[in-house]
């Protein structure tokens, strides 16, 4: 049993506290992929975030277009990316120059061209309740490492059927305070500052 008044009001506190910025709450569906609580999600304005061609598929069925939907995760398969490129996601969140390269062979088969963010390690400090649901630290195998960023922009800029449009960063889950998030979001401020000096100037998303 879920509360709807529950999860309206944390949602509507969440948003409010952004309203200083132009932002959207996108909800990760591997939370929780019950399509009542999407489709309550969705009516109150949220966008979604989806990590496998079957959330991808709960996400529609839900009601959301392919405008709300931001696809991430690591291992994306080449069918997966087909499929997030079929349904014309917002963009997609690259773990890798190598699924960069996978991505861009995929969107030249289908003869489009693939809205992309880099999912940067901020490599902070962070403390969570278990080690393995710590993302963001310097060695921890997600994301681009972040001095290789530069490198793997460079080689988003160079693909025909790649446009860098954003850049992400996920550094852990059940995290308690919010010092690592201010930490990591300084970083990767200051690399898309680098980035778009370096010509990558059609960045407009931060996903944080």
């Amino acid at each position: 049993v879920y509360s709807a008044g529950v999860v309206r009001r944390q949602y509507r506190r969440l948003a409010a506290a952004f309203a200083g910025v132009p932002h959207r709450v996108h909800y990760s569906v591997k939370a929780n992929s019950n399509l009542a609580l999407l489709r309550l999600l969705r009516d109150e304005g949220a966008g979604v975030d989806v990590v496998s061609e079957g959330e991808l598929y709960r996400a529609r069925e839900a009601g959301f277009a392919a405008r709300d939907v931001v696809f991430s995760g690591v291992g994306k398969s080449a069918r997966e990316l087909g499929e997030a490129l079929a349904g014309g996601v917002l963009f997609i969140n690259a773990e890798s120059e190598g699924e960069l390269v996978l991505l861009d062979a995929a969107a030249r088969e289908r003869g489009v061209v693939a809205p992309v963010a880099l999912r940067v390690n901020p490599e902070v400090a962070v403390d969570s309740p278990h080690e393995y649901i710590r993302t963001g630290e310097k060695g921890h195998k997600f994301g681009i490492p972040f001095d290789e960023v530069p490198a793997a922009a460079e080689l988003a800029r160079s693909l025909p059927n790649v446009r860098l449009v954003g850049l992400d960063m996920h550094i852990g889950s059940q995290l308690a305070t919010f010092e690592p998030y201010g930490a990591a979001l300084l970083r990767v401020l200051g690399l898309l500052q680098r980035l778009r000096a370096d010509g990558a100037d059609a960045i407009a998303y931060l996903d944080v």
